[in-house]
């Protein structure tokens, strides 16, 4: 699929939006309280998605670069909006997130979570990917793969635990990343 997007294939692109902008939209509400403003952001989101699709290497699979991108948006949205409240000091994590924010550590940080995800046990990795990149509930995972809920509740803990002590390890190489974006999403 990812192949098709270099070709600027319409309908893959198509399919890439409805598999992830749920999932996307819910990691975007995680920082942004307004609906509109979140529908706002997932749009942007996509057409960056869309702009860039001739540089990404996707490997991997586009929902790594999607939560990346849609977390990076929302905290320049917050950044603007305490900017013009005058409260940027209440937000010191999201001003240092974004002084920090440029297309090279972006990178680094989805190279990073992208080797911590690839360390996890193949069965705890479908897990994680179903879960946090994905946006299923622990009931549709363990639907999907056939096994029980808690099961995949061991899982999620278990590989976000591992995927933390992993960019903990890393520290020096995602400071932003590993204090506040892992810190809330895992």
């Amino acid at each position: 699929m990812t192949s098709f997007l270099h070709s600027a294939d319409v309908i893959a692109f198509d399919e890439i939006y409805h598999q992830y902008h749920h999932a996307v939209f819910k990691n975007i509400r995680r920082l942004i309280d307004q609906h509109d403003i979140a529908e706002d952001i997932l749009q942007e989101v996509f057409l960056a998605f869309w702009n860039s699709r001739h540089q990404l290497d996707l490997s991997q699979g586009p929902g790594n670069w999607l939560f990346v991108v849609s977390y990076n948006k929302s905290l320049q949205y917050l950044k603007k909006a305490a900017t013009e409240q005058s409260k940027l000091a209440v937000y010191p994590a999201i001003r240092d997130a974004v002084e920090d924010d440029h297309a090279s550590l972006r990178e680094s940080r989805l190279a990073l979570l992208n080797e911590a995800i690839d360390q996890l046990s193949p069965r705890k990795k479908e897990v994680f990917q179903l879960c946090r990149l994905e946006g299923k509930s622990a009931v549709e995972a363990a639907r999907i793969l056939g096994i029980s809920h808690h099961t995949v509740k061991e899982y999620l803990q278990s590989s976000s635990e591992a995927i933390r002590s992993y960019i903990a390890s890393s520290q020096a190489a995602l400071p932003v990343l590993g204090a506040v974006f892992l810190s809330s999403y895992l």
